[in-house]
């Protein structure tokens, strides 16, 4: 920028100028002179400046009216001057001649002229417009340009926007502090303060001078669009979808949506440390921010639901922080839209704790904090407890399987405490079937000799009747009928004695001994059959005990102590779990497995 000093029309005023523009100092005086020449006041740097199609011409016209302070025109310059404004005047009237045959007209130049007094005469000031920006910010060395359209997406409308430098720093500081954007950026809707102006070279047009802007504005934008959102998949039914998802109770194998380029990756894994190689990952790489980020971020939760080769037990969405327009991808309604219809439950990491967007509130899970970090912790607490919770029911089982154990083995017992008064009593039950049996067979023998006996006896008095019946036979028919019958007597005599022996011989009791000696032999196998499976089965129960016994043992915080870890107690014996509870102690104890010890915090000067 050079800098100049100069007196017009009698006011010494500072101009700078360079290859562009013009800026003019210390000329309120000559202000309405100024304005006539197409110069704008500036109210950045208190100067009136102007952007004339060449800087030289109009600093020769600047040069033309210097007067140096306290002098007067000389008679040749009044000379010259009257000759020249005589020589204006008939230019004029030639033209004027010229022109009289013709309607009555604008030149270009007093038609932009007129056009911009209108403008400045229907708005006048500065105003207040809203819409969207359309276009990337072109930065030059003095100003930075930008599109602004309409809000209506279906109104194909918008106007040419000017931001001088040191106001666009500003308004960036302004929306960084408010945390709704970095900078001006494509798709932002602003509600901005502008002066309207028609550039005085090249084609004419009217653009809006940014002076101004309302970060609110920009917010409540964002965060209508956010309820909007939610509203539609409220009536849609399907906002509450992903809640109603079973999840397992240790998510091993998770598909990770986020941008290879940011530290999400490494977040998650510190907030998981020491149980990242626990988990399995499957990351697809997808912009998350800016006018591709819905599209890319749909298609990677297409991707990992329909891929084959894969079966997850849950997404994560994960973003770091940014500003609210940064954000506000994950307010779209078509994103939202997919998260419900996801039939995988969705975790999201989406920035910090104050940045709430729809599609936090619409998926399976939103730990807090809601960053990639707190989704990693959210993780390792869950593996924790799912630790907690196996060493608890290991514990049960050890003494359900313990408990029945005793039952068994009382049953044991109590059947090996009867096994003799059963086999005695089963053998005393042989032994009284056999003497009964024995008894039997002499009551048998005994009835059939004494019915015998009888036979014989009533045969022999048959015999003696038929004897004094026949007596009147001859004596050698009596002789050879006695000696016939004694002869029939004796035979049957004999065949009975036979019958009686064969009986008896029948009646082995050296086998029937044999026999309930091998039956006792047998009852003796049984049992010791039994005793044999008994001390099995108590051995398997035994060896089933001793592995709970030493899978608890390794379980036992004094194992794991044991291994060079140690416990952190305060002052009630309770377990420090966190860096911030332990620094609201003063006073701490370190467990070791062989002992305690006291520690205590130096005061901070």
């Amino acid at each position: 920028m050079n800098w100049v000093t100069m007196v017009i029309n009698g006011q010494e005023v500072s101009v700078a100028f360079d290859e562009n523009s013009i800026h003019i100092y210390n000329a309120y005086p000559i202000k309405d002179d100024l304005k006539l020449r197409g110069y704008r006041w500036n109210p950045v740097d208190k100067s009136w400046f102007i952007r004339p199609g060449n800087v030289g011409t109009e600093m020769d016209v600047l040069k033309n009216n210097l007067q140096t302070p306290g002098s007067h025109p000389s008679g040749d310059s009044l000379t010259s001057s009257l000759m020249h404004v005589e020589g204006t005047v008939k230019e004029k009237s030639k033209a004027a001649f010229q022109l009289a045959k013709f309607p009555e007209s604008y030149s270009v130049a007093d038609l932009r002229n007129r056009i911009d007094r209108l403008i400045r005469e229907g708005i006048r000031g500065n105003i207040w417009v809203r819409g969207v920006i359309a276009s990337d910010v072109k930065n030059y060395k003095w100003a930075s340009y930008l599109d602004l359209k309409d809000e209506d997406e279906n109104k194909n409308i918008f106007f040419r926007v000017e931001i001088r430098k040191p106001l666009l720093e500003k308004i960036n500081r302004k929306l960084s502090e408010s945390g709704v954007a970095q900078s001006l950026e494509r798709d932002l809707p602003v509600f901005c303060n502008v002066e309207v102006y028609l550039p005085l070279r090249n084609v004419v047009d009217i653009r809006l001078s940014l002076l101004d802007i309302l970060p609110e504005y920009t917010q409540s934008k964002i965060r209508n669009q956010r309820e909007i959102t939610l509203e539609n998949l409220k009536e849609e039914g399907i906002l509450e979808n992903q809640k109603k998802l079973l999840v397992p109770a240790f998510i091993s194998r998770i598909g990770l949506i986020t941008s290879e380029q940011g530290t999400s990756i490494r977040d998650i894994k510190a907030g998981l440390h020491p149980f990242a190689n626990k988990y399995q990952f499957f990351f697809v790489d997808s912009r998350m921010e800016g006018a591709n980020a819905v599209d890319n971020i749909i298609a990677a939760i297409t991707h990992l639901e329909e891929n084959p080769t894969i079966e997850l037990d849950a997404i994560i969405i994960a973003r770091g922080g940014g500003s609210e327009q940064s954000l506000a991808v994950f307010n779209d309604l078509r994103l939202c839209r997919k998260v419900c219809l996801c039939p995988i439950p969705i975790l999201t990491a989406i920035g910090h704790e104050k940045d709430i967007s729809a599609i936090e509130q619409c998926s399976w899970l939103t730990p807090i904090p809601s960053t990639p970090s707190g989704v990693g912790k959210h993780l390792h607490n869950r593996y924790l407890n799912l630790q907690e919770q196996l060493a608890v029911t290991i514990t049960q089982l050890i003494h359900h399987f313990a408990t029945i154990h005793h039952r068994e083995m009382e049953k044991i017992r109590a059947f090996l405490k009867n096994i003799p008064s059963r086999v005695s009593g089963y053998i005393k039950w042989r032994e009284e079937r056999f003497f009964s049996l024995t008894r039997r067979l002499e009551q048998s023998v005994i009835y059939t000799v004494r019915d015998q006996e009888r036979r014989i006896a009533a045969l022999s008095t048959q015999l003696k009747k038929n004897y004094q019946d026949l007596q009147f036979k001859s004596r050698q028919d009596i002789q050879s009928l006695a000696a016939s019958i004694l002869t029939r007597t004796n035979i049957l005599q004999q065949r009975e004695a036979n019958q009686v022996k064969k009986t008896i011989a029948k009646l082995d009791f050296e086998k029937l001994y044999r026999n309930n000696r091998q039956q006792q032999e047998g009852i003796g196998k049984t049992v010791q059959s039994l005793l044999i499976q008994g001390l099995k089965k108590i051995n398997t129960t035994q060896k089933a005990l001793n592995a709970y016994t030493q899978l608890v043992q390794a379980s036992d915080p004094q194992q794991i102590l044991k291994k060079g870890f140690t416990l952190t107690l305060d002052e009630k014996n309770r377990v420090i779990k966190s860096v911030k509870e332990f620094n609201q102690k003063k006073e701490a104890t370190l467990k070791f497995h062989d002992g305690t010890t006291e520690i205590k915090k130096k005061e901070e000067k």
